[in-house]
């Protein structure tokens, strides 16, 4: 080690490589080499029994993981679509916008400024079967004679926690397109125009193919917000009524604390984390191909 010497730029990266092994390596080798081990909180010494891959043996078989898999692939998918179209509707009324864009910009951006939490305690009491807004307003217009039980009833309740997320996330899909928008040169929409096409031949064939780069690019974001949900499921209904909201996250939390299966929880999440790495790869090629056909066409 005398003819070591570490240059000045190492030198500098030392103290974050540091912090990054501590607070991020670390944790991460442990979590994995504990998905191979019985673990539970409770007995301390089951960390060091190595049994291979039972756990993940045994999640194939567990059919509370499979139902919560498939809810969040469910909550994915229509989370996903309805903030595209929401975030482009609003996108475009805000692009068309001769005066005020600048505040109509910032008050677009406000759902994003709330933490996750606050909007799950925001929801929770507007969808409050006795007190909330929603059953009033109902009520109050002579829709409905009784109080809706939406955080009760499972489907109610999981349509309550899919307004939550689309509410709190449309805003990224709306800044983004925003942003292809203004970016778009106006010579092929002049150019559509000039030729007769139609508003919406217009849209489908020149502005939605220069703005679907950016979609895809709030795709991947919310993908992977989605595919790990857990503080508004967690505020709202804490999984439940029965499990019947119950999503990955949630489920890998119960298995980790209120049942103590450390083990088995952490390799439910690393199995988990194949879901979050599939829709990536997908957005990613979807957003490179739609970005080689900008390069084509344009």
């Amino acid at each position: 080690m005398k003819g070591f010497k570490p240059s000045a730029p190492f030198l500098l990266l030392l103290p974050a490589i540091v912090v990054l092994a501590a607070v991020v390596v670390l944790p991460l080798i442990l979590s994995l080499y504990s998905s191979f081990t019985p673990f539970r909180l409770t007995r301390p010494e089951t960390f060091f029994v190595f049994v291979g891959f039972r756990n993940y043996l045994s999640i194939l078989s567990n059919a509370d993981f499979w139902w919560a898999f498939g809810r969040t692939v469910l909550l994915l998918t229509i989370a996903l679509n309805l903030e595209m179209l929401l975030g482009l509707g609003l996108a475009m009324l805000v692009e068309k916008a001769t005066r005020g864009q600048r505040i109509l910009r910032t008050l677009m951006m406000f759902p994003m400024m709330f933490s996750p939490i606050l909007v799950g305690f925001q929801f929770k009491f507007m969808f409050n079967d006795n007190i909330g807004l929603v059953n009033n307003a109902l009520q109050s217009l002579g829709l409905t004679q009784d109080a809706i039980p939406w955080l009760i009833e499972s489907h109610l309740a999981f349509i309550a926690i899919s307004i939550a997320e689309i509410w709190s996330s449309t805003s990224i899909f709306a800044i983004l397109i925003l942003a292809g928008l203004l970016a778009m040169p106006k010579e092929p929409i002049e150019a559509a125009r000039v030729d007769g096409c139609t508003p919406w031949q217009t849209f489908r064939y020149v502005i939605w193919p220069f703005v679907m780069p950016f979609a895809y690019i709030a795709m991947t974001i919310r993908s992977l917000d989605v595919a790990r949900a857990y503080d508004i499921v967690k505020i709202m209904t804490d999984g439940g009524p029965a499990g019947r909201t119950e999503l990955l996250w949630t489920l890998v939390g119960r298995t980790a604390y209120s049942d103590a299966r450390m083990g088995l929880a952490n390799a439910m999440a690393y199995f988990s984390i194949l879901l979050s790495i599939a829709f990536t790869v997908y957005f990613y090629n979807k957003l490179a191909a739609a970005r080689a056909q900008i390069g084509a066409e344009w």
